[in-house]
């Protein structure tokens, strides 16, 4: 089994800049910080790689050669496929133009339900953070600028064609994001309730508390909508 070791911030972004800022068997731009068995280093494994390790399906010096030639590296991997950008992606959702330039495009509760942000480093990946909340409304942020927070099975991650798909192992939090381009981004499908608060978002409209709108998430801004 792989460790979750402790690292700096700098220590981070060394490991991300060797990985690729991906996953290295898939190129997954959302992943954890792994340790590699008798080594002292750290690799990048999304969730579903990383549950291949869990399930004896992938073994550690699969991993190490993996880890050694990251995928994201080799000629044949479509960039494209996945949201490897310099600048902060443009948005398809709620009904809303092509949002630009919006790093919050929805708050619910004074929580911030999604997040993206350009790399830090310019072949690096667009982070993403994703908050939702849990069975019992508290929000729980799920993804941090790509790190996948939970390791306790109560989330689960599949990466499905150009679709990232984030589910709730129990209750209905959901969030599909299509990566339409290196730099655009749909926000294909979006459900989760907190504190009471409800919220639903697809490209075309979204609803809070059980009343829909088109159009109503600004563009240019810090946060698109507050609801």
């Amino acid at each position: 089994m792989l460790s979750l070791p402790e690292l700096t911030e700098t220590q981070r972004e060394d490991v991300r800049e060797a990985c690729g800022f991906a996953c290295v068997r898939c190129g997954v731009t959302i992943y954890r910080y792994l340790g590699l068995p008798d080594s002292p280093q750290t690799t990048l494994l999304c969730p579903t790689c990383h549950a291949l390790v869990e399930e004896g399906r992938l073994t550690a010096a699969q991993v190490q050669g993996f880890h050694t030639n990251p995928v994201v590296r080799q000629r044949h991997f479509a960039r494209d496929r996945m949201p490897f950008s310099s600048e902060l992606p443009m948005l398809i959702v709620g009904g809303s133009r092509l949002l630009r330039d919006t790093p919050i495009p929805l708050m619910l509760d004074g929580e911030p339900i999604l997040m993206f942000a350009p790399p830090r480093r310019s072949r690096g990946a667009t982070r993403i953070s994703l908050r939702l909340g849990d069975l019992d409304g508290d929000p729980v942020q799920v993804i941090q600028g790509n790190e996948w927070l939970p390791t306790d099975g109560s989330w689960r991650f599949l990466l499905r064609g150009d679709r990232y798909s984030v589910m709730a192992a129990r209750g209905d939090g959901l969030a599909i994001l299509r990566i339409v381009a290196r730099n655009r981004i749909a926000v294909e499908h979006l459900r989760t309730t907190i504190r009471g608060r409800r919220l639903e978002v697809t490209p075309d409209w979204l609803e809070i508390d059980g009343k829909r709108h088109v159009n109503r998430i600004g563009s240019g801004a810090l946060v698109g909508l507050e609801c």
